[in-house]
């Protein structure tokens, strides 16, 4: 009989095991609620007897009166619900004196002692329900007992000190859908490689992999820094898993075990072994890194054996109960805990994109003296992930790999050619070295993508960027190396931009701004020189004017506002030289983002010096107006009219033409939507923005007849699909990217975090 005292799970885990249970003895689909310390509803179920209502209370460490008294406040509650049948459950352990206590308690609505379930009683369901059993294996390691049975009965060869360091993990696990894939590659090919960013989670998968064999019989050997402890524990006809972590070192090449042909002999003997396993797990740079330099890893296909852990397959309910966990276990003090779920902070750390396991345990760890301070300390380091990737960048990187992460950081987030980048870095070394350094990095720290035949290089994920951008800002003088070394104005302007980002209304990257304020003539030379040359290469191309734009106006465009905050009267430079560009004939090209950038820039100087441009306020004013075609276009265009209007007043009348550009951007729109269609709501929704819009920039009497025009073309387009017999899915519409937690998941998580307040 399974015999778990349940200290390894949190409340959350608690309620989600009863869960199941109660669901394979009754066949019930139960669902779950949000709830806070006053109690409520955890699980309600429809069943043939009517409205089942489970209540869940884990009371590990409390006394049998905080559990009575938590229970009599439960009777009001459920003379308001009325179930047909009440449930009660609890991981206390009961006598029987205490069980017919409580029951008198929970009267009249718990009918029976035997839906009273304590932890006897939990156990006993178990015990009929293996199946629930092997799900919930963080229970495994629930006792002392059964630490103590796994060490005497040599079923965990090695180390006492690893599966007490595991038994405290397994508190924090939350299953995903890789364990799922790893469990079956691991079935089907008996060996399974774990890869990934740091921090991501391989080696806590690996150990859940191994539990779950455990439970099965088998033996479980942890390979420590030499293969050779494989080979000296493997036992023919004994069911036997590896457990191989950082097999090929954690940070760098130089901590390689140098065998690694009886590595990959250990492999294919476990492959054709149906009573072996082998789980191992290496980070993605490392196993690049090696095969570089190793011929029996070279030669291995890993990818049949290969499974990428991504944060990505995170989803909100998962990131959701991986903080909660890391909180309810932690030892921070219970007001800190408290004041962080009430104040709904954790909301902030499941949306983050750099989110990491590795990060919740890092600052986790640390003391906090306050709710407040505790978010802003985590909130930091995953906006500055440096705690994550610093070791590996300082330690597990050439020069040269060096450089390319630092010199990416240069361009915008889709990256840069493989070419271009090369001639940035290789300086003084070989070419190969730039090769093999890419191949080290790439799944890590970069992607390698071919778009349209050219090979792209990006930063592998996010979390990378930031740490590289804090890197930068710790190290600004790397900033101004990479600006001299630039070959592309965009690189400059893409630092520029970074250097004035800000987060709750500072400064993200301080160090970074103030090195840019006091290199200002520096960086402005710089530009003006890449400006020169690229102007001077383009004299050849038949593409004049679109290079010109692409490469230098648009650039230097986006440089113009943090320029004026940082670089004082070298904005002067750059705004006499973006004037003469706008004029050129390569202004055909310029879109209406980079007219308002021009825009913005130049009622910056007019506020200053308005001598310096009045000549080309107008001019740039009706330019930007005759431009616009989307509805974006017009609502900033509208936006800018109103912020200054009255200052454009002092030298010419604005509105005549606001009103004619905004009306000619919406007909465009209306345009637009001709080959565009989505379907019949989404389009009409798309037509009653533009009136909208036009109702609010006032030129609704002149759009009136093209608006209704749109509406019956609309009808008309899709009476003739229907006419025809072709479908339209009526579910398409405007998605919003990102926007990824539903409803029923924002309830459970506010309802998991209010048990914590």
């Amino acid at each position: 009989m399974a015999d778990y005292d349940f200290r390894t799970l949190s409340p959350n885990d608690f309620e989600i095991l009863i869960r199941d249970l109660l669901a394979a003895e009754y066949r019930w689909r139960l669902e779950a609620f949000g709830h806070g310390r006053d109690g409520g509803i955890d699980l309600r179920a429809k069943a043939p007897e009517g409205k089942v209502v489970v209540q869940c209370k884990h009371y590990l460490g409390s006394s049998f009166s905080d559990l009575r008294s938590s229970a009599r406040r439960e009777t009001p509650k459920m003379n308001k619900e009325k179930p047909d049948r009440y449930l009660f459950a609890t991981s206390q352990n009961l006598s029987r004196t205490q069980k017919d206590t409580l029951a008198g308690d929970l009267s009249p609505w718990l009918s029976d002692t035997a839906d009273l379930l304590s932890q006897v009683d939990i156990n006993d369901l178990l015990t009929r329900h293996p199946e629930v059993e092997q799900q919930h294996f963080k229970l495994w390691l629930a006792s002392t007992t059964i630490l103590e049975r796994i060490v005497q009965s040599g079923i965990w060869e090695r180390s006492e000190a690893l599966l007490e360091d595991i038994r405290d993990r397994v508190k924090l696990y939350v299953p995903t859908s890789s364990f799922k894939a790893a469990s079956e590659l691991l079935d089907e090919k008996h060996v399974v490689v774990l890869t990934g960013s740091p921090g991501v989670g391989k080696s806590m998968l690996a150990e859940m992999l191994a539990l779950k064999h455990w439970h099965k019989g088998w033996q479980i050997v942890s390979v420590g820094t030499d293969v050779d402890d494989a080979w000296n524990a493997y036992k023919s006809g004994r069911k036997q898993v590896f457990l191989y972590d950082d097999f090929l070192g954690q940070t760098d090449i130089s901590e390689r075990r140098a065998k690694d042909s009886w590595v990959i002999r250990l492999m294919d003997r476990v492959a054709r072994s149906p009573d072996k396993r082998l789980v191992m797990t290496t980070r993605s740079q490392i196993l690049q890194q090696t095969r570089l330099i190793s011929e029996p890893i070279a030669h291995t296909d890993f990818r049949v054996v290969e499974c990428v852990i991504n944060i990505a397959d995170y989803g909100a309910i998962q990131r959701a109960r991986m903080l909660y966990n890391h909180l309810f276990f932690s030892t921070l003090p219970r007001e800190v805990v408290r004041g962080y779920a009430e104040n709904s902070s954790y909301w902030k750390v499941v949306n983050h994109k750099n989110f990491s396991p590795r990060i919740l345990e890092l600052v986790i760890k640390r003391s906090h003296s306050s709710a407040d301070e505790f978010a802003r300390t985590l909130n930091h380091t995953l906006d500055h992930p440096l705690d994550l990737w610093r070791i590996v960048f300082n330690n597990g990187l050439s020069d040269i790999g060096q450089r390319i992460t630092l010199t990416l950081a240069s361009f915008p987030i889709y990256g840069v050619s493989s070419s271009d980048l090369k001639a940035l870095v290789q300086k003084e070394a070989k070419p190969t070295e730039y090769t093999s350094a890419l191949r080290v990095l790439e799944g890590t720290f970069v992607r390698v993508e071919k778009n349209n035949g050219v090979t792209m290089i990006a930063y592998a994920n996010p979390s990378v960027r930031d740490f590289t951008l804090a890197f930068l800002d710790e190290e600004p003088d790397y900033l101004i190396a990479i600006i001299g070394d630039s070959i592309h104005l965009t690189q400059v302007s893409t630092l520029l931009v970074y250097a004035v980002s800000q987060l709750d209304g500072k400064l993200r990257f301080p160090h970074c701004a103030d090195t840019v304020t006091r290199n200002s003539s520096f960086i402005s030379r710089k530009m003006m020189d890449l400006i020169a040359k690229e102007r001077e290469a383009s004299r050849s191309d038949p593409r004049k004017s679109s290079r010109v734009h692409q490469r230098t106006i648009s650039p230097l465009l986006g440089s113009l506002e943090p320029a004026h905050r940082l670089m004082g009267k070298s904005f002067d430079d750059l705004l006499a030289m973006a004037i003469e560009l706008c004029k050129s004939r390569a202004s055909g090209y310029i879109d209406p983002d980079d007219w308002k950038l021009f825009n913005g820039a130049l009622m910056m100087r007019c506020a200053e010096n308005p001598d310096r441009v009045r000549d080309e306020l107008e001019w740039a004013f009706e330019t930007w107006g005759e431009s616009l075609y989307t509805i974006d276009h017009v609502t900033a265009f509208e936006e800018f009219f109103e912020s200054h209007a009255a200052a454009l007043k002092q030298y010419f009348d604005p509105s005549e033409k606001y009103y004619e550009s905004t009306c000619s951007g919406l007909r465009n729109e209306l345009d637009n939507l001709s080959g565009n269609e989505q379907d019949r709501d989404s389009d009409h929704q798309w037509v009653d923005e533009v009136e909208r819009v036009a109702r609010r920039v006032g030129v609704i009497d002149d759009m009136r007849s093209e608006i209704e025009s749109a509406r019956d073309s609309i009808e008309q387009y899709y009476a003739e699909r229907e006419h025809s017999g072709i479908p339209y899915d009526s579910e398409t519409g405007y998605g919003f990217p990102g926007a990824s937690v539903s409803v029923s998941d924002r309830v459970a998580i506010d309802g998991m975090f209010r048990e914590l307040s």
